[in-house]
């Protein structure tokens, strides 16, 4: 069964995305010049698309100023996802059981931030223009949207391979993900007599054996669907245009700095095209780029830059253990070294708390280091995932000393964790984000705060909770 060329009778993995905070957002915004969206107050949020709502629900945890919106059209979707936000006390979110187009007719409130992943490029192009619909009429000036799909030319070897497995799942028989599974088999039978496109295409072969470790439910959803199409990121960019959105860069981080995807040569190529659309394609071109996940700005031409201040301005923290930040990073290029003795100091700091990068940069800088260096090196560090983007500054007294309890939040999430017997992220308002807690860990977690014995690892995880606001 499909809805707009979508597969509707299998559900989607139950997947959280940390890159949908609005905290994400605003940094992906101010590092490229463009204005933020405040968060101190009342804002909307709408999520399109939102399958089993784990993001939703984890933004509007953390966001509890917020209103809170998810939009799916499978039944089984919108009901997980009110389970989900029930369970953890989520109150200002609603989930809408709802095409696109039905939205419009509901006498939505503006939003600030209106975000669809794993959607674009699955949808046909009726659902795929009333995306645009929805967000022309509902996303404010000054808005930001995020909208992720497959690109090229990173998809243009294994696309034949997509059209094939669909092709075999059409003689098998039962519900879509029984046939897929069929269908991946035959694939892979087909694969191991090494027909001439295999051997043109040795990333093919590799491919396959990728689908092999993932779950049915994702192959559906990835491949299954009628609609599906890879697009250039250009001319995604030209139809987010026409309702008045510009492209002003990733939230995939590392992506909005060129030295840390392209080798030096590719950069120097790139650099020197005439127009900066030319140089996105290019960039794509570049990296051999597959997947995006852009950021757009509503009623914004790009003539008025915001300040680099705005960037100083954002909050910045660890989400794990900072004895554990290391001293070499990866990036898309490779990977980047820093100072031992920056990395000592950043450690140091990020034990303290979260802070903006301006006063990180002064803290940091305070025994006469270059200031310009420090920041650029904090701003990498965030663009390489080892620091991230958070919503508030909190500097902690203590690192969750015997007595110190879980707030309700994140006893909610242990129990659900714990309850449901998987993973789950828990909503913290200091990062603006999910933290994961596996079952396990949510055990040892209880059994600690109860006046349990606590290890090394045990001690770390509870100051990283008390950092993040969910132990007091």
């Amino acid at each position: 069964m499909a809805a707009h060329g979508y597969v509707t009778d299998t559900s989607y993995t139950d997947q959280f995305f940390r890159e949908l905070s609005p905290a994400w957002l605003n940094y992906a915004a101010a590092v490229n010049g463009a204005a933020t969206r405040p968060l101190d107050g009342a804002f909307v949020y709408l999520e399109l698309g939102c399958g089993f709502g784990a993001s939703t629900v984890v933004n509007a945890g953390a966001f509890p100023q917020g209103e809170f919106h998810g939009c799916d059209i499978i039944p089984a979707h919108v009901e997980g996802a009110r389970r989900h936000a029930a369970a953890l006390g989520v109150a200002n979110v609603t989930f809408h059981e709802a095409d696109f187009d039905q939205l419009l007719s509901r006498g939505w409130p503006p939003c600030d931030f209106i975000v669809l992943h794993g959607v674009y490029s699955w949808v046909d192009a009726d659902a795929r223009g009333a995306v645009r619909r929805v967000i022309q009429a509902l996303l404010k000036a000054g808005g930001i949207a995020y909208v992720s799909y497959n690109c090229l030319p990173g998809w243009a070897s294994e696309a034949p391979l997509r059209k094939l497995l669909v092709e075999l799942s059409t003689t098998a028989s039962g519900d879509t993900a029984q046939r897929t599974a069929a269908a991946l088999a035959a694939l892979t039978a087909f694969s191991h007599a090494r027909p001439r496109y295999f051997k043109a295409n040795p990333s093919a072969v590799t491919a396959i054996e990728a689908y092999h470790k993932r779950d049915t439910q994702y192959i559906v959803h990835e491949f299954m669907n009628a609609a599906w199409q890879p697009f250039y990121s250009v001319d995604v960019a030209d139809e987010l245009a026409d309702v008045g959105l510009r492209y002003v860069g990733s939230a995939t981080l590392a992506e909005n700095h060129p030295a840390l995807v392209l080798d030096a040569e590719s950069a120097q190529a790139v650099a020197a095209l005439e127009t900066e659309r030319q140089r996105q394609l290019a960039a794509d071109f570049a990296t051999n780029r597959r997947f995006r996940r852009d950021v757009f700005v509503r009623g914004d031409d790009g003539s008025s830059r915001a300040r680099p201040e705005a960037v100083f301005a954002t909050v910045i923290g660890s989400a794990r253990a900072p004895s554990a930040i290391p001293t070499k990073a990866a990036v898309p290029r490779g990977e980047i070294a820093f100072h031992d003795g920056f990395i000592r100091d950043v450690r140091a700091l990020m034990a303290r708390g979260s802070l903006t990068i301006a006063d990180a940069v002064a803290s940091l800088s305070g025994r006469g280091g270059d200031a310009d260096e420090i920041a650029r090196n904090l701003i990498f560090l965030v663009a390489a995932g080892v620091l991230i983007p958070f919503a508030k500054a909190r500097t902690v007294d203590d690192d969750g000393s015997r007595g110190a309890r879980a707030t309700p939040m994140l006893e909610r999430a242990i129990a659900y964790a714990i309850d449901e017997g998987r993973g789950c992220s828990v909503p913290s308002d200091v990062m603006g984000n999910g933290f994961p807690l596996e079952p396990g860990d949510a055990r040892a977690v209880r059994d600690v705060l109860a006046g349990g014995r606590r290890n090394e690892q045990m001690r770390e995880l509870i100051a990283t909770l008390t950092r993040l606001g969910l132990v007091r």
